[in-house]
C-alpha cells in the first residue's frame, strides 16, 4: 500500500492533481481546501496517500497534506456505516478536521449538519460511531504537545489523582497552560487548570 507520494507537482483540476514521480504521473483527489496548501505546478511536493480499492475502479488515491488528516480520512471510511470515500472527501473539502473533531466530541449537530454530505442520521451516526476514537485521536493529539513539559505532565497526574479522568485532565492543562507566558510552577499551573473543569 502507499503511504506518501513525494514528487514534482505537474498538474491540478478542480477535484485532482497529478505528482510526476519519475516519469509516472499519480493521479490523486484531494478535498478542496487543500490546493490552497499547495505549491506551484513544477515544483516539489509531498502528500500523504491512502489507497483505495474497487472492483470496477481499480484503484483511487486519495490525498492529504497533513498525516493527521489522512488519519481521520480512514477513520471515517473505516468506522462509520455509509460513508465511502467520495463522501468522506466531500465532508472534508466542507469543515476543517479540527472543526469536525470538536462538533464530533461535543456532539454539535448543528454543526455537522451544515456539512456537505452530512443530514441528520449521517451526523448521529458520526457521534455515536466515533465520539471515543475521536476523542481519543484529540488526547494524544495535546499529549504530544504536552510531552516535553514535565509541569504539564505533573500537572495532568495532579488532576488525575483527584479523580479526573486522563481525557479531561490533559484538556484542562493544555487550556491553563496557554494562558501562561513562560513556564508555570506545577501548583499555579494546577489552580489555573481547575477553572476549566
Amino acid at each position: 500500500m502507499i503511504a506518501h507520494i513525494e514528487g514534482i507537482l505537474d498538474s491540478r483540476s478542480d477535484e485532482s492533481i497529478v505528482i510526476d514521480v519519475n516519469g509516472v504521473g499519480y493521479e490523486i483527489f484531494i478535498p478542496s481546501h487543500l490546493f490552497e496548501q499547495l505549491p506551484e505546478e513544477g515544483s516539489r511536493c509531498k502528500i500523504f496517500v491512502h489507497t483505495h480499492f474497487r472492483e470496477e475502479d481499480g484503484f483511487t488515491l486519495y490525498g492529504f497534506t497533513a498525516l493527521e488528516d489522512k488519519e481521520f480520512f480512514q477513520l471515517l471510511i473505516k468506522t462509520v456505516s455509509g460513508i465511502g470515500p467520495k463522501v468522506a472527501l466531500s465532508i472534508m473539502s466542507s469543515i476543517s478536521v479540527p472543526d469536525l473533531a470538536e462538533a464530533i466530541v461535543s456532539e454539535d449537530l448543528k454543526t455537522l449538519t451544515r456539512v456537505n454530505g452530512i443530514g441528520k442520521k449521517t451526523a448521529q451516526r458520526l457521534i455515536v460511531e466515533l465520539k471515543d476514537k475521536v476523542a481519543e485521536m484529540c488526547l494524544l493529539k495535546h499529549e504530544k504537545r504536552l510531552k516535553a513539559d514535565d509541569v504539564s505532565d505533573d500537572a495532568i497526574d495532579a488532576l488525575i489523582a483527584l479523580g479526573y479522568s486522563r481525557q479531561v485532565a490533559t484538556s484542562a492543562v493544555l487550556k491553563g497552560r496557554e494562558t501562561f507566558a513562560a513556564m508555570p510552577k506545577v501548583e499555579d499551573l494546577i489552580k489555573v487548570s481547575l477553572r476549566y473543569l
